[in-house]
């Protein structure tokens, strides 16, 4: 399962995956505020269907708990595209054992919300850039104050190189949006946007 592997680039708006629906609610998803969630850690991954088993202890869209490899935490990348959007990636951060217990300190409602900041390294490739990203120290968190409203935590920083250039430049939409994410290439910026929360 190579979720993190550049996929098959579309060739013109004919070649372009159909919008796909909500995993939750059926709704179709809004190419003008394309946002995707990597389904695991790259680590994770990378086990066979028994190694998974016996060592994945606990995964869901928010943390996934392992014996083997650590814990990893959710937390949204943005980037900006050269057309004006910013697409969303929904990657994974590995994080040192006390952070992750911070994380669910903070998620159980013992800590403000507020704390729900942490460091740790990207656990995700991503196209372009491949492995390259695989490992990089960054910074998450939500933004303060929450005003008690939860939030997935958004990547803010890192003393990559890369990674800061990732966070704060514009790319271009079709090295980005590849794969299962090409079907948000067909975005007409005149159309009435459908915005799509949860």
């Amino acid at each position: 399962m190579a979720i993190w592997r550049r996929g098959p680039k579309a060739i013109g708006t004919e070649n372009l995956p159909r919008v796909p629906p909500c995993s939750c609610c059926g709704n179709p998803l809004d190419a003008s505020d394309p946002r995707f969630n990597l389904p695991l850690p790259q680590p994770v991954a990378d086990l066979d269907d028994a190694e998974y088993e016996r060592h994945v202890m606990v995964a869901n869209d928010a943390i996934v708990v392992t014996d083997n490899l650590g814990g990893f935490a959710r937390a949204l990348l943005p980037i900006g595209l050269d057309d004006g959007r910013t697409t969303t990636i929904g990657v994974w951060v590995s994080v040192a054992h006390d952070v992750f217990a911070h994380i669910v300190r903070v998620g159980r409602g013992e800590l403000d919300f507020d704390r729900m900041q942490f460091d740790g390294r990207l656990a995700n490739g991503l196209d372009p850039w491949g492995d390259e990203v695989l490992g990089v120290p960054v910074s998450a968190g939500v933004d303060v104050p929450t005003n008690g409203r939860r939030s997935t935590p958004h990547i803010k920083a890192s003393p990559d190189a890369l990674l800061t250039r990732i966070l704060t430049r514009r790319w271009p939409a079709a090295d980005i949006l590849t794969g299962a994410r090409a079907w948000a290439l067909d975005h007409d910026p005149h159309a009435p946007r459908v915005p799509h929360r949860h």
